[in-house]
């Protein structure tokens, strides 16, 4: 019997039209993945369409794709996709409420690639490792199984996905199988300092004066071992930014001497959305999952349907638990 990467690899050679999504708020191994993704199947004369509800942040616009990103219900209304790749979503849900109510009614075939601890192989066929570092590793592996060359935008795209998962190759979960594909892609041609450059010479000064107003307001707590910003939605308006302009903010926070978690709390328009980070054995996956949320080891997320304010008190509880239970 075929493993699933071939099986995906034929399911795209029998077909001729792809829906591609990943999850609402995509960073960079989600949009990485979606533009290596429609790179691939253009060289193979396929048709790939894009939906990302939340469309592409705003950091990550330079990102070379080969069509149209759609964003509404009505656009995707008329898309006839033949298979939907649901590319880094730990549930499908994670892709919009927009994607799952396409997916119920029509009832198109769905191909899940994801790296999430507790995914629940939503689709028809899974290709799921949670040993991989990003889901760009599991995009290559069908590149590979295809035959396909990682020139050009498809090996920037696969590099932005594998280099964002890993903090650049610098966390724990950069595999030998990351530094591999990267190897790859830069005999193929790609020049990691021009990508890099791509990546971070775009800050807004909006964007450098919100990065030094809330360095000077990060919060310590249980005794030195946890800290956190919170982020109002009026902060962003005040300011004149997003949220994607702060989201790396939280590495940052992990660099605090002692510090065993680094947490952002976001306030969204219904709820609160707490990002987290820890190191070595701080399992902050399990702190998330006690509420609702997952992720990795080392990093993870929940949305609560709580207050700011709240929402900070229950994380704040729940990480003291833990840590007390880490270090028994």
């Amino acid at each position: 019997m075929p493993n699933v990467v071939s099986q995906i690899a034929q399911a795209i050679r029998a077909n001729e039209t792809f829906l591609l999504t990943a999850h609402v708020n995509p960073d960079g191994d989600a949009v990485g993945s979606i533009a290596a993704m429609a790179w691939m199947l253009i060289k193979l004369d396929k048709k790939p369409i894009i939906f990302l509800e939340s469309g592409v942040p705003d950091y990550l616009d330079w990102v070379e794709l080969p069509v149209t990103v759609l964003t509404t219900a009505e656009e995707l209304a008329s898309c006839t996709p033949d298979r939907i790749f649901v590319l880094d979503c730990g549930d499908a849900h994670r892709s919009g409420e927009i994607m799952m109510d396409f997916i119920a009614r029509t009832n198109t075939p769905i191909i899940n690639l994801d790296h999430h601890l507790h995914n629940p192989m939503f689709g028809d066929l899974n290709h799921v490792d949670i040993g991989s570092s990003s889901t760009g590793e599991l995009v290559a592996d069908i590149v590979d199984e295809l035959g396909i060359s990682y020139e050009g935008f498809l090996g920037e795209g696969l590099y932005l996905a594998i280099s964002s998962d890993t903090g650049r190759f610098t966390f724990n979960n950069t595999t030998p199988r990351a530094h591999e594909i990267a190897s790859k892609i830069i005999r193929a041609g790609l020049k990691p300092g021009d990508l890099h450059e791509k990546l971070d010479s775009n800050w807004s000064m909006n964007k450098i004066k919100l990065w030094a107003e809330l360095f000077a307001n990060i919060e310590i707590a249980l005794n030195g071992k946890v800290a956190y910003l919170t982020l109002p939605k009026a902060l962003f308006e005040r300011t004149g930014t997003e949220y994607s302009d702060v989201e790396a903010i939280i590495n940052y926070l992990r660099k605090i001497e002692n510090v065993d978690v680094a947490m952002t709390v976001r306030e969204t328009d219904h709820s609160s959305k707490a990002s987290l980070r820890s190191h070595g054995a701080v399992d902050v996956q399990k702190m998330a999952a006690s509420l609702g949320g997952g992720g990795h080891k080392n990093a993870a997320g929940v949305n609560l349907d709580l207050s700011l304010d709240q929402a900070l008190e229950t994380l704040l509880a729940t990480i003291a638990q833990n840590l007390v239970l880490n270090e028994a």
